[in-house]
């Protein structure tokens, strides 16, 4: 086929893109709502609790989410393959039926597990009190079963209601959180998280229906985990870079020091949060394209350059009002954590810019950059661990390993072709 021919089917129709526009405006307003209110809760939890007390309760919720990572790795597995039977309802049924069986089985377990492990985490983390433990075990029940629910809806191009999941989970633990605390303190604000994420669980499930009727065709499992191991492991990396410094802020600073450097984490991951629409609505489109056989890499170009906007318009605002942007989302208090700002937004703009590079990486079945991805996450640990004595010491780390984190996933980009990228989907386990 000639270039021009190449040309017109890697540009999208008039049709197409105002569908893509459409479910990314969706996407992004609901996002965005969902992402205030988080930032509420947070906002309101760390004037509840104070500074130490807050520093406690962030290294819970990094746990929890640190442990969500495998839940996000089969929401990627879920959208790709919910994006492939969309129209076929037998088979998609199949798939959300037996999404329905492992999300309650792995959540359970992994929930009990913690408790069970609250005394020597406890331990490990400084935290006087296991309970606090215990009750983060039953958020992790929650926070499990929403990526594996969400990934239906992602799959089935069904924005509104993914969106309205995402608003469902920040409100509810922006009301029951702070709530909670002030009566409970850091109990009660991980008691209330924990009720903020089964409330949108329930809510998901409910979504779903409509996907679950139907002449259920059954659906092999085993296909599915022997083909998505590279899946896992670039998604489990990308999610312990995001995560994993907050909980080691914790072993190795004082309780003040973790305390604004978890504001400043706070602070910056909203940038994460901000670009989020932007993978999620890229996987579906590039997938069904590579399904169509068509190429994709036009619709990458457009969603990185989205990226790239929203981190440079971020790194400037943090870079000429940090103790403006620490001070409204964690309270005067969290001032002296300013100078933290800068370069943390800028690991954060690294790091989200290789979430959208992976995502797209995955779409086509292009997984060269997972095991690079994996050996720089494994190293910026590693030196973190060894490197640790002050709060600017670990940024600095995070900042250069996040940068080649991103470099990492770009190994994967370029000589593409339409066959290429239709073999997975040809391949697609059912």
């Amino acid at each position: 086929m000639d270039g021009a021919s190449e040309a017109v089917l890697e540009t999208a129709t008039p049709a197409a893109r105002s569908q893509i526009a459409t479910h990314a405006g969706i996407t992004f307003v609901g996002l965005m709502a969902a992402n205030v209110l988080g930032y509420v809760f947070y906002a309101l939890v760390s004037r509840t609790l104070g500074v130490e007390a807050y520093g406690t309760f962030s290294s819970l919720v990094a746990v929890v989410l640190i442990l969500q990572a495998p839940a996000l790795i089969a929401q990627m597995v879920v959208a790709k393959l919910a994006s492939d039977f969309s129209l076929e309802p037998d088979r998609l049924a199949g798939l959300v039926h037996a999404v329905d069986r492992v999300t309650f089985t792995v959540a359970g377990i992994a929930g009990i597990a913690l408790v069970a492990a609250s005394v020597p985490l406890a331990q490990f983390l400084h935290v006087s009190d296991p309970l606090l433990v215990t009750f983060a075990g039953f958020a992790l029940f929650g926070a499990l079963s929403l990526p594996f629910l969400r990934g239906v809806l992602q799959g089935t191009s069904a924005f509104g209601p993914f969106a309205l999941s995402n608003v469902v989970e920040n409100l509810a633990k922006a009301v029951f959180a702070p709530l909670l605390g002030f009566v409970a303190g850091v109990r009660g604000a991980v008691a209330g998280m924990a009720i903020g994420f089964a409330t949108a669980t329930a809510y998901t499930f409910l979504a779903a229906l409509p996907h679950r009727r139907g002449v259920a065709v059954p659906f092999s499992l085993r296909t599915v985990v022997r083909t998505s191991i590279g899946v896992a492991l670039a998604v489990f990396a990308l999610n312990v870079l995001l995560l994993y410094d907050v909980v080691l802020a914790k072993r190795y600073l004082d309780a003040h020091t973790v305390g604004l450097y978890g504001a400043a984490a706070l602070a910056s991951r909203a940038l994460y949060a901000v670009t989020a629409f932007v993978p999620i609505v890229l996987l579906p489109q590039a997938a069904g394209r590579m399904a169509r056989g068509e190429r994709t890499r036009w619709l990458y170009l457009q969603a990185l350059g989205v990226g790239a906007v929203i981190c440079v318009g971020a790194i400037g605002f943090f870079a000429l009002f940090p103790r403006f942007v620490i001070t409204t989302i964690a309270g005067r208090s969290f001032a002296a954590g300013a100078p933290l700002l800068l370069p943390y937004v800028y690991a954060i703009s690294a790091i989200s810019l290789a979430n959208i590079t992976a995502t797209y990486n995955i779409a086509r079945g292009r997984m060269r950059f997972v095991i690079p991805l994996a050996c720089v996450a494994v190293a910026e640990i590693a030196a973190v661990v060894v490197r640790h004595r002050t709060a600017a010491d670990l940024l600095q780390t995070i900042a250069i390993g996040h940068t080649l984190a991103l470099a990492a996933c770009g190994v994967s980009l370029g000589g593409d072709r339409r066959g290429a990228e239709a073999e997975p989907a040809r391949r697609s386990p059912g």
